[in-house]
């Protein structure tokens, strides 16, 4: 008989041995580690038990957002693990469930998380919602560009660049960007090698390098969290990349998709450019999420759908959305749903990715082409801050 049920911090054995079969059977088993509060805080954990065992996990973690206009708490889904002899035994659709209610209880109306699988997740109403471009090139294909005059870089003092740093990659909102690290991920890592950039005494950009082998034995350097406030730094970013990736045979390097990399790649036609699937969200709390989110004033016109979500039940029902000077009514109505939405479908239109009437025109949304396009109004593509992953 399964058990399902929140687990206190200190089932670090369990935890432990449950992470070592699931991710890293190839290993030698680590020790549990130290009780650390700090990294607890904010993390809500839920297993599943079999006699006493730990068979599978989900972790929940307290991260903030702006979403929609609106700063709000999500719920970051991390740790998901089931022992193999306990596989395809549905332990993780159990422990949605109790997820979401727990979500639901605690405020949390919204989650996000980095999928190893999208499929996965999608049956759990979990939809694609963003993308980085992956750039991998020889490195003597990267322009050996200079700097601009005043901008100067260094070594990433975290106790005293933190804020900065944290400021300056929220301003890549501006390109689609949905990454958001957190301070501990920038307090930690001290293998990583990271520089930031000032100009007249401001801190505008920041990068941080990786140096490793790649899967066909090339010795590479990985540019990860490319962040600048303002046009003039990406120069003087790829200045310093060229620098550092001189001594290397390949530079690989992730950004947001609208940095306009192939500028400053000699062959762009000869470098490797993938668009890599890069986080899924879900809405566990529809009514408070609509009640909260800012919409657009050029939003003025309702429309009555209808929710199908039997893991999260109190979205379901038909309910009248109103926009009103920028922000939403809801309320639930007795008329005939104009559109109707299963979870997923829900997730991706206001993911802001993939709209409404882009899900109609694919097919994925049977409706009328002006009900799709009243709901578009309500929730237009849109950029938000999120986070990496876990």
């Amino acid at each position: 008989m399964i058990e399902y049920r929140k687990m206190p911090p200190v089932a670090r054995e369990q935890i432990t041995h449950l992470e070592w079969k699931a991710f890293i059977p190839d290993q030698a088993e680590p020790q549990p580690p130290q009780e650390n509060p700090q990294e607890e805080a904010g993390m809500a954990r839920f297993g599943a038990f079999d006699d006493g065992r730990l068979a599978a996990q989900v972790n929940i973690e307290d991260r903030q957002a702006i979403i929609r206009g609106v700063e709000m708490t999500f719920g970051g889904i991390g740790g998901v693990a089931t022992l193999p002899e306990y596989r395809r035994e549905r332990l993780v659709a159990g422990l949605f469930r109790i997820c979401f209610e727990y979500m639901h209880q605690a405020g949390i109306i919204f989650s996000a998380l980095a999928p190893f699988s999208f499929p996965f997740y999608e049956k759990f109403g979990y939809a694609h919602a963003a993308q980085m471009h992956a750039y991998r090139f020889a490195s003597r294909h990267l322009k050996p560009v200079r700097a601009p005059h005043g901008i100067t870089f260094r070594e990433f003092q975290p106790e005293n660049d933190l804020e900065a740093v944290m400021a300056v990659q929220r301003s890549m909102a501006r390109f689609g960007s949905r990454v958001l690290e957190t301070r501990r991920y920038l307090q930690d890592n001290h293998d990583k090698h990271r520089y930031v950039f000032e100009r007249g005494g401001t801190l505008i950009g920041f990068i941080e390098y990786d140096f490793g082998t790649s899967d066909d034995g090339k010795e590479q350097m990985a540019a990860h969290h490319t962040w600048f406030s303002c046009d003039e730094c990406l120069p003087a970013l790829v200045d310093l990349t060229h620098r550092f990736g001189s001594q290397r045979e390949w530079i690989a390097w992730e950004v947001d998709p609208e940095i306009p990399l192939e500028y400053y790649i000699t062959e762009p036609g000869k470098a490797r450019r993938t668009r890599d699937g890069y986080m899924m969200v879900r809405v566990v709390d529809f009514p408070e999420f609509c009640r909260r989110v800012r919409v657009p004033l050029f939003a003025a016109e309702p429309v009555i759908i209808r929710v199908a979500d039997p893991d999260c039940p109190w979205n379901e029902g038909t309910w009248k959305l109103t926009p009103v000077s920028g922000r939403l009514e809801i309320e639930a109505s007795g008329r005939e749903p104009e559109i109707g939405f299963d979870a997923r479908h829900l997730s991706h239109a206001l993911g802001g990715q993939l709209t409404a009437n882009r899900l109609h025109r694919l097919g994925g949304l049977p409706c009328a082409a002006d009900a799709a396009e009243r709901f578009t109004r309500i929730f237009p593509p849109d950029s938000y801050v999120t986070y990496t992953g876990f």
